[in-house]
């Protein structure tokens, strides 16, 4: 289930930040739309949703730990 909503939270994050890009098409320079995107908390959510499926994939935690 964890999988399951950190990514659909990475999909949506990713999907808004590319959607930034079309400030570029309204005349904002490359650095604003940059330094815009550095400031959206998307970005925050992305890289918190990518450690989380990281850390679900490579299985980092123990399911069950040996001497139990």
């Amino acid at each position: 289930m964890l999988f399951l909503f950190s990514y659909g939270i990475c999909v949506i994050s990713v999907s808004n930040l590319l959607l930034y890009l079309n400030y570029r098409t309204l005349g904002y320079s490359w650095r604003a739309v940059f330094s815009f995107i550095l400031s959206a908390p998307e970005l925050y959510l992305m890289g918190i949703s990518l450690a989380v499926l990281f850390i679900l994939i490579f299985d980092l935690f123990p399911s069950r730990f040996p001497f139990s």
